[in-house]
Order: C-alpha cells, then structure tokens, then sequence
C-alpha cells in the first residue's frame, strides 16, 4: 500500500475544507490574523499594502509555525485619510475607534469560541490610535477569559529596528511587498530627481527606492525567527 501522506501543517483558513482544518487544528491551533488598512500608499504601492503584507507575513510564518491563516480585515482607523493637510483624500477608507474596537473583540470572541489556542494578530497598519486599539482589546480578551491567548503585534515590534523601522510606503513596507506581492509594487512611479517625502508622495521612513525582492525576503526571515519564537512561548 502506498504511504498515507501526513496531514498539513498549516493551510489558509477560507480555501480549506473542513476535515483539512481540522487536521492542522489537530496539529497546530493557532489562528493568525491579519489585520490590514485600505489606505493610500503612494503611486508606487498598492491600497491594500497593509493588509496584503500583513497576510503575505502570516503565511510564512504559519508554513514555520504551524496554523490556519485567515483572510486579512481591511477595517482600519486613524489611516492617512484623517491627515487633513495631506494631499491625500482619495483612496483610503477609516472606520471609527468603536467599530474597530468591536470588530477585533468580536474576532477574538469567535476564534475562541472555535478553540484555538493562540489567536496571532499581525498589525500591518500601525497608525495611532489603531495599533493601541488593537493591543487593549487583546490585553483585555487575556484579562476575561484564560482558554486562549491572543498576540497583537506587528512585524516592527519582533525585528530588530536595525533591519526594519516603523514606515510607511517606505524601504521596508515596499520591501516586504516586494517579496510577497511583487505585483504590487512599481519603483517605477517613485521621482528619479529627489528623495520622496510624505508630503509629495506618502512617503515616510527610509527612501523606498532602496527596497528590493532579496532584501523583503531576508526581512521577512527575521520576522518569521522572532515570531515563532512569540508562539512557541504562548503555546
């Protein structure tokens, strides 16, 4: 008789069939959400940048760690949309503190409901108060019940800010994307005859010119060194 293949060990939540997920549940129950913005980044990125990086970064990580990885929630608030003095009013959607709020209490409550024992929540929107908002109502879910742990982070958090800092639109957000949505990328559209700035092009941090495939990728490998580290200790 043949070998019976071993079941997976991680797989993407909403294209699985229920006995797949059971078998990685069995395995590894670990929920990992992403939790993105539909925020405009630039002529050079895509809108969903942060929800797409943040997926792209809980894919690897799942494929190291073990889990089931759910689709991104592109529910944000205090995106770029409110910087009134910005040139910037189109393409970007923001939602209200309360509905975010309420949306990642009612995450939290559904995922334990299904008995995972770590929900990972991956921040790939940071703005402020949003990324706050996020980490309260997990420290809160910790706090009211003790059957799940859930993690609120973003990849800046677990790295080193000798390889990434904090950005937007910039070296390492691009970089990122670059690696795992590298159709969503062109450097192309970036000026050639001046460093881009915030205020021309929605750029802040380091000059997303630099930014490469190889470079995401190794970035992504320090994220996936300190994030396993993160759901081993939580487990």
């Amino acid at each position: 008789m043949p070998p019976t293949p071993s079941a997976p060990a991680w797989g993407r939540y909403e294209r699985l069939m229920p006995a797949e997920i059971e078998a990685i549940f069995a395995q590894h129950p670990v929920a990992y959400l992403p939790w993105g913005a539909l925020e405009y980044h630039g002529k050079h990125a895509a809108v969903g940048l942060d929800g797409l990086k943040a997926h792209g970064l809980c894919v690897e990580l799942a494929r190291a760690a073990g889990g089931l990885v759910l689709p991104p929630v592109y529910v944000a608030a205090n995106t770029i949309k409110g910087l009134k003095n910005l040139p910037f009013p189109r393409h970007s959607l923001d939602f209200s503190e309360g509905t975010l709020r309420a949306l990642v209490r009612e995450h939290l409550d559904q995922l334990a409901d299904e008995k995972f024992r770590v929900v990972f929540i991956l921040c790939g929107h940071v703005g402020q108060p949003h990324y706050d908002i996020i980490k309260d109502e997990a420290a809160q879910f910790n706090a009211r019940q003790g059957g799940t742990r859930a993690i609120a982070t973003s990849e800046t958090d677990l790295v080193s800010k000798d390889i990434v800092i904090v950005n937007h639109a910039a070296l390492g957000e691009v970089a990122f994307l670059m690696h795992t949505d590298p159709d969503c990328v062109d450097l192309t559209r970036l000026p050639t005859d001046r460093v881009p700035t915030l205020e021309q092009d929605a750029v802040w941090g380091p000059d997303p010119r630099e930014a490469s495939a190889e470079k995401g990728k190794a970035y992504t490998a320090a994220f996936v060194a300190a994030a396993t580290k993160v759901i081993a200790e939580a487990m």
